[in-house]
């Protein structure tokens, strides 16, 4: 580990700040905000594209590519936060991407038309790229050895917190405000950031040698590779992935690009981003925990919603309203978890963890037509526990199994598994309950023939209920629509239930990975 960490900077320990003082206190917290905002943003304009395409005057899928130029270039510019990192020193890094995406928010809802609006959310997207990497060394940079671990639970509640947080903030700002705020909200705390950056951080010298022979290979092939892969699961369920040209070049591309950053990196002495960290036991598996976790999470926080929606017909407040609980829930459960994790195995908190958001998920397998936010409110109540009890061990392991001088290698690949692991579960939940909705209303079809005599009894009650008389052409058309939509609902119900389980044997998944992590010392080298 000793030759690794030396490819990237010195093995000393820096010196940090403490929390006494008001100067460090005030940057890392207006760092965790701009943190925040950035990742919020990375699915806040979903809700929002009616608004959008109904100002813009454009088709639902070319304002699906609103979103994915942003997700896009967000995970582009990953890879090369550590070569601006080291060149720049981290300060410069955070005003420059916070400072760009304040100005870039604040410009967008003024976008003439949607090629300029693609390119002003690609841009945006870049900048929080460079943003959030950063708050992950910062905090080991500036936050006394006592005090991380309560900051990297904070960090790590940004990123748990925000999938259930942004479905109830993009429905207020949908119903309340204009969808132009979308944009404008993150105007304040990223100008905040820059701001408070540079009045608590100090900034290191420009390391000018940095330029001489960087690995551009390295960093062209893994940015190039991350984006073709999470474009085409953004895009992969609208266009219907392997029925798609688009989509088979851009993971053929993906595959190439990724697998030549693995040759390159491992052949150089000083790649741009280490995989040889991967091969650390702890951190290896605890990337492998995150991802699974990850894959969960957001796809529940997806998958309720849209069952609300879908079926119940409920408003997009109504379902976020839901989630605002889970949300503060979260936040009132992560000091605790905080606490417990300084003295208890991590080990034992990411499998209690990961079985109890599993075993909340398996509740919602029995769902019906008549299920209600308030039938969620018990298995969403055992996620929100379950990916609090997970969130901070999993850091605690990361941490663990690395030197101070790979901090950087990192916090890139924790980004780099957040972003690729948001793209994933959405465009897999997405596609999950398509298909099988698509399978449920064959399957229910097949045994709906003319001539029944429980469909013709069924059309006759309907009939009755609609106030027509069954023998006319419009009470026969009226009836059958009202049983197509009963089908199609059923289906869906069916759908959802299947996509439930499956999210819950990725949790089962991540309880039998956590049993074969290596135990880590407490508080541990960092912590």
């Amino acid at each position: 580990m000793a030759g690794n960490s030396a490819n990237i900077g010195s093995p000393r320990t820096p010196a940090v700040l403490g929390l006494s003082d008001t100067k460090a206190f005030v940057a890392v917290t207006s760092v965790l905000i701009g943190t925040f905002t950035g990742v919020v943003n990375s699915r806040l304009t979903d809700i929002g594209l009616a608004d959008l395409r109904g100002s813009l005057g454009i088709s639902f899928d070319e304002a699906s590519w609103i979103t994915t130029a942003y997700v896009v270039a967000e995970a582009t510019a990953v890879p090369a936060t550590i070569w601006m990192r080291q060149l720049l020193s981290p300060v410069r890094c955070i005003m420059f991407g916070a400072g760009l995406f304040s100005l870039l928010s604040l410009i967008a809802p003024f976008s003439p038309s949607l090629s300029i609006l693609v390119i002003v959310q690609a841009l945006r997207g870049f900048s929080a790229g460079i943003l959030i990497p950063m708050t992950y060394g910062v905090i080991m940079r500036y936050v006394p050895q006592q005090w991380r671990l309560i900051w990297l639970a904070l960090y790590a509640m940004v990123s748990g917190v925000t999938p259930s947080f942004s479905v109830y903030l993009e429905a207020v700002i949908v119903n309340y405000l204009s969808w132009r705020y979308l944009f404008w909200l993150n105007v304040l705390p990223a100008a905040i950031t820059v701001f408070a950056a540079a009045y608590g951080l100090k900034p290191e010298p420009v390391r000018y040698m940095r330029l001489r022979r960087p690995d551009f290979f390295g960093l062209l092939t893994l940015s190039l590779g991350i984006a073709a892969l999470v474009a085409a699961c953004d895009q992969g369920n609208r266009l219907d992935w392997f029925n798609s040209g688009l989509i088979v070049g851009l993971l053929g591309a993906a595959s190439l690009l990724l697998a030549a950053f693995v040759m390159s990196s491992i052949s150089r002495v000083s790649p741009m981003v280490g995989p040889q960290l991967l091969r650390h036991h702890n951190f290896g598996l605890g990337i492998v925990v995150m991802l699974l976790t990850r894959l969960a999470l957001t796809s529940a926080s997806f998958a309720i919603p849209q069952f609300l929606i879908r079926v119940q017909g409920y408003r997009a407040l109504e379902s976020g309203a839901l989630f605002l609980t889970a949300a503060l829930l979260q936040i009132l459960l992560t000091p605790a978890i905080a606490w417990v994790s300084y003295r208890t195995d991590p080990r034992n908190l990411v499998c209690a963890g990961a079985l109890t958001f599993g075993f909340g998920t398996f509740l919602c397998v029995n769902v019906t037509s008549n299920w209600t936010a308030e039938q969620f409110l018990l298995p969403l109540a055992l996620q929100t526990i379950g990916g609090s009890c997970l969130a901070v061990p999993v850091m605690i392991i990361l941490t663990e199994d690395i030197e101070f001088a790979q901090i950087p290698w990192a916090a890139s690949w924790v980004h780099i598994t957040r972003t690729v692991g948001t793209a994933v579960a959405l465009a897999f939940v997405g596609t999950l309950v398509r298909v099988r909705e698509q399978l449920h209303s064959n399957l229910v079809g097949q045994h709906i023939q003319a001539g029944d005599l429980r469909l013709e009894t069924r059309l006759d009650q309907l009939s009755s209920l609609l106030q027509v008389r069954a023998a006319t052409d419009d009470g026969l058309v009226r009836s059958s629509l009202v049983l197509a939509r009963t089908v199609q609902r059923e289906a869906y119900v069916m759908a959802f239930a299947d996509a439930f389980f499956v999210i819950g044997a990725c949790t089962l998944v991540a309880a039998v990975v956590s049993i074969i992590l290596r135990r880590t010392n407490i508080p541990g080298r960092f912590l």
